[in-house]
Parts: C-alpha cells; structure tokens; sequence
C-alpha cells in the first residue's frame, strides 16, 4: 500500500470562483475539504478571511468534511480572499498507517489556489507560504514558480526529476501526480514529504533552508531502505516519526550540517509498521436549517 500525501481538496466547482474575476463563478451544491495521507482522522479545518482562524469542522472517514451551502459564505463564496489550514489537533490519526498526527498543521497561501482546480494542503504548501512569507520579509518579489521549483530541488533526494506539471499536481491532486510517477520518484516524493512533515512539526520556526536541508537528508536515506514505503516482511505500511528528535536543537543543527547519503542508514527501530483504521463515514455539516447545525466557528491552529 503507498504512501499517500496530507491534502486539502476543496471541490473544483467551488474554485471556480478563484482568480481576481469570479464571472465564471459555479455555484457547487456543497464544500469538501479532505485532510488525505490516506485519510487524516479528527483533524480540524479552518479557514481565515483576515478575521483570524474560523472554525470549520473536523474530518471523519477518508478525512472529508463536506460543507453543506450556506455555511461560511465568507470563505465559500470568494476561496481565493482566505488561507485554509489543518490542524493541529490533538487526537488526528492517520487512516493508511495509524501514525499519530495531533502536532501537524499544514496551510494554503493564497498564492497557490488558481480557478478550476483542486487545493491541496501539505507539506509543501506550507514549506512555499513559509518561503513566501521570508521573501516578503526581505522585500524581495514573490515569484510562485521559481519559489515551487526551488523547494522542490532543495528538499528531494538527489536525482528526482520531476516535470513542472507534476509538481503543480503535487500541490493540487497529489494521488494522481504520484501515480504518473516511476516508482523512484513516486518513493523519494514520499519519503521528503514524511520529513518535511516531521521536520515542520519539530520546529516550525526555522528557516525554509533549513527545513530543506533536513528533508532531504533524512528523505535520502529513507528512500534507499528496502522496507520503505512498505515493509517487505509484514506486508504492511510503514512510516517514520522523527519529530521528538528534531525538537533538539543541537540534533536538527547536526542533521542541517549533513550531506544527504543514500548509505547512511535510518537508526535503529526508526521505521514503524502501521495498522489501518477501520473506515466509517465523512464528516458532514448539512446546510443551515437541516438536522445537525454547523459549528460556528472560532480560534484554533494558527495561519502562520
């Protein structure tokens, strides 16, 4: 079983309405927002227009939380005003392989979402707001492609070609760009995209760089364990959790000052096998006037 990324799926009818002129706008019959790694149990979704975190609800089966029309018109009716972001919240599991994921968060800088396409919110999306944010702080352009590729080629393990279509896929329909891959490329992507979660979780504050750096290190010597993305004894789906680790910081200082090496092997007991969670149904909030009123929305994770 493979290895899939944290996402964030708003339906396409609904973004339709992105871009700066919404004549094309369709309205859809609902919201979906999807916390994918397989799919991310319990963890809450917000949204912020500029008024701070709003609540939207949290995932059940598959991740979905469907959003009946109606609710949050400030976020459904112009998606491309507001940030979306999952997390943290504690008790969020992952479906596929039953790694704990109460610490992530991952967030969707405005600059990402384009008319007629899927959003997804992962690592990488939230690796590019950070980038974002630091070129801002300099008062330098923000470029979004040269910001893609440059997060792209500084965290993959060395020799991941991939083209700029499937690194846009990446950031919108990750199942399907991983899918076009070959299988190298498809287990380096994953193996970075699990450091870079755990790298974002252990410390948040540190520079793109620098969380580059650590991704690709640690996703080098991931990609190259036989047992990795499953483990070839079991049978099942493996993960690595290197985030307390991190939390050091002379251990994440140690890991920025290495070269990636395919040879250097993971320590010992580092890969975990996971259990899959039995399946039940999403999450859903009808619209306003029907059995199950929505919540109402408050503070939770943060945007960055």
């Amino acid at each position: 079983m493979k290895y899939k990324l944290i996402a964030l799926a708003v339906s396409g009818a609904l973004l339709a309405a992105c871009g700066s002129d919404n004549d094309n706008y369709v309205t859809p019959e609902n919201v979906t927002v999807q916390a994918y790694d397989g799919g991310v149990r319990n963890i809450e979704a917000f949204y912020n227009c500029g008024d701070g975190d709003m609540l939207m609800g949290t995932t059940g089966g598959g991740g979905f939380l469907e959003i009946g029309l109606g609710n949050f018109p400030e976020f459904t009716e112009n998606p491309d005003q507001c940030v979306v972001s999952f997390g943290p919240t504690q008790g969020a599991v992952d479906e596929v392989n039953s790694k704990d994921m109460s610490e992530v968060q991952y967030i969707v800088p405005l600059e990402l979402y384009e008319p007629n396409t899927v959003i997804a919110a992962t690592p990488y999306t939230t690796l590019i707001n950070k980038r974002i944010e630091e070129l801002e702080a300099a008062g330098e352009d923000v470029i979004i492609d040269d910001i893609i590729d440059d997060v792209f080629e500084d965290s993959l393990p060395e020799g991941t070609d991939l083209s700029d279509a499937q690194k846009r896929q990446l950031l919108s329909d990750p199942d399907a760009a991983l899918a076009s891959m070959s299988t190298e490329q498809s287990t380096n992507v994953q193996a970075a995209t699990i450091a870079l979660s755990d790298a974002l979780v252990a410390q948040p504050n540190r520079s793109s760089e620098d969380l580059t750096n650590v991704t690709q290190t640690i996703s080098t010597s991931l990609a190259a364990d036989p047992d990795f993305p499953v483990n070839q004894t079991t049978g099942k789906p493996t993960y690595i959790d290197v985030s307390e680790d991190l939390k050091d910081e002379t251990a994440f200082n140690d890991v920025v000052a290495q070269e990636p090496d395919p040879e250097e092997p993971l320590p010992d007991d580092t890969l975990q096998d996971g259990e899959e969670l039995p399946e039940e149904p999403p999450a859903v909030i009808p619209p306003p006037g029907e059995e199950g009123p929505p919540p109402t929305g408050g503070t939770g994770g943060t945007t960055g």
